[in-house]
C-alpha cells in the first residue's frame, strides 16, 4: 500500500485514506481528494460523482500512463480552476484553467517571454524616456518612473511578480514616496502570476489609504461539499506612509493571477481606482500540493472567496469567478502590432482616462 502525502507549505501529513499504486487507485485517489478537499464544488455546481464515473470508466489497471493522464486531465478540465494542475513526471503537465492556451496578444499567437520583454522595454524607452528606477531580484526586474502628459505627472510602476523570497519592499516604498508628488498613478500587473500573500498584502497596504474589508473567505474543513470554516475577513491596513488621494489605474491581463487578483480586489475597494486590460486568470483560492501514489503531483484549492458583504464572488451571469477571472473596467487587450510602432494600447487607455479634465 502507498499512502497519499499532503504538502501544505513545508509540512507533510499522511491522509487516513490509503491507495495502492495502480491506475485505478491513482485515479480514485485524485477524485477522492477533490471530493473531500476542494472548496468550490458547490459554488461551481459540480456533479462530482457523475464526473468521477464518466472519466473513471476510461481507466483500468491495464491503462498506460498516458491513458491515465488523459482521464485525469478530463476530470480536472471540468473544474476550470486557475490553481488546479497536474504534473505527471515523464508524461506531461496539465493546467485546469480553460483559457490556458490564450495568447499573450490578441492579434497574434505567442507566449514568448521575449515578446513581453520587448513590451516592457518599449515602456521604459518610449513612455518613461529611459528615465526610471529599477531593481532586479531573483531574475525579475521591477521598475518605476514618471510620464509627463498634458501637464500632468503620472507615476508608473511595473510589478512582475509577488513570488519572491526577498520581495523588494523598500523599492516599492520608494516608488510610493515619489508618487506622492504625482497627479495619478499606474500600477502594471500584466503577466504577474501572483505569489506570496505577505508580499501582495504589504504592497496593497502601501497603495491603499482606506482601511476596509475587501474580501471574505471560507476554507473547506470536512468531507461534505458544504463543510467550511467560519468566514474569514481580509482587511486593508494602510501604512502610515501609504499613497494618499491619487487616482490609480491598474493594468491587467489574462496572465494576471492569484495574489495579483487579490491585490486588484483590494485596490478596487478604494476610491478613484479603475482597471484596464483583459480579464484576469481567475485563481483566487489558497492551494495545497499533494502527491499521488505513483508520484504525480497536483494542486488543490480548499478556499472559497466572497465579497465583503458575504456574497459569493461571481460575474454578471452569476458564475463563480474561479477560472473565469475579474473583468476590467475598460476592456483593452494587449496587441502586438501596435507595439511595433511603440504603442501600448492598454497603457494608452489608462493615460487617457487619468488625464481627462475633471
Amino acid at each position: 500500500m502507498c499512502c497519499y502525502i499532503l504538502l501544505a507549505g513545508c509540512e507533510k501529513s499522511l491522509l487516513t485514506t490509503e491507495f495502492s499504486d495502480t491506475p485505478v487507485d491513482n485515479f480514485e485517489a485524485l477524485w477522492h481528494e477533490f471530493d473531500v478537499g476542494y472548496g468550490a464544488m458547490a459554488a461551481k455546481n459540480l456533479n462530482w460523482d457523475s464526473l468521477g464515473q464518466v472519466y473513471g470508466s476510461r481507466v483500468t489497471n491495464s491503462s498506460s500512463d498516458y491513458e491515465l493522464f488523459g482521464a485525469m486531465c478530463g476530470l480536472l478540465h471540468e473544474i476550470n480552476d486557475g490553481h488546479t494542475d497536474l504534473k505527471a513526471s515523464g508524461v506531461a503537465f496539465f493546467r485546469s484553467w480553460n483559457r490556458r492556451d490564450k495568447s499573450f496578444y490578441v492579434d497574434t499567437y505567442t507566449r514568448s517571454m521575449g515578446d513581453v520583454g520587448f513590451q516592457l522595454k518599449t515602456i521604459r524607452t518610449y513612455y518613461l524616456n529611459n528615465n526610471y528606477n529599477s531593481v532586479e531580484v531573483e531574475g525579475w526586474m521591477f521598475f518605476y518612473g514618471t510620464m509627463y502628459v498634458n501637464q500632468k505627472k503620472i507615476g508608473y510602476l511595473y510589478i512582475p511578480t509577488f513570488s519572491l523570497d526577498h520581495f523588494p519592499d523598500s523599492f516599492i516604498q520608494s516608488a510610493v514616496d515619489d508618487f506622492q508628488l504625482m497627479d495619478a498613478v499606474i500600477i502594471d500587473l500584466r503577466f504577474n502570476g501572483g505569489g506570496n500573500t505577505e508580499s501582495f498584502v504589504k504592497t496593497l497596504n502601501r497603495f491603499a489609504s482606506e482601511s476596509k474589508i475587501f474580501l471574505q473567505s471560507k476554507y473547506r474543513n470536512g468531507p461534505s461539499h458544504n463543510d467550511f470554516s467560519d468566514m474569514v475577513e481580509h482587511r486593508i491596513r494602510p501604512h502610515n506612509d501609504c499613497l494618499k488621494n491619487k487616482p490609480v489605474a491598474i493594468l491587467m491581463n489574462s496572465y494576471t493571477a492569484s495574489s495579483s487578483e487579490h491585490f486588484i480586489l483590494g485596490m478596487k475597494s478604494q476610491q478613484g481606482v479603475f482597471t484596464v486590460g483583459d480579464t484576469t486568470c481567475g485563481a483566487f483560492s489558497s492551494v495545497n500540493e499533494r502527491v499521488l501514489p505513483n508520484g504525480w503531483c497536483f494542486r488543490i484549492g480548499g478556499q472559497v472567496v466572497y465579497t465583503p458583504d458575504e456574497n459569493l464572488l461571481v460575474d454578471s451571469k452569476g458564475r463563480y469567478l474561479e477560472g473565469i477571472g475579474l473583468s476590467p473596467d475598460f476592456f483593452v487587450p494587449d496587441q502586438w502590432e501596435p507595439l511595433k510602432i511603440h504603442k501600448d494600447l492598454p497603457l494608452d487607455k489608462a493615460i487617457e482616462r487619468l488625464t481627462l479634465d475633471q
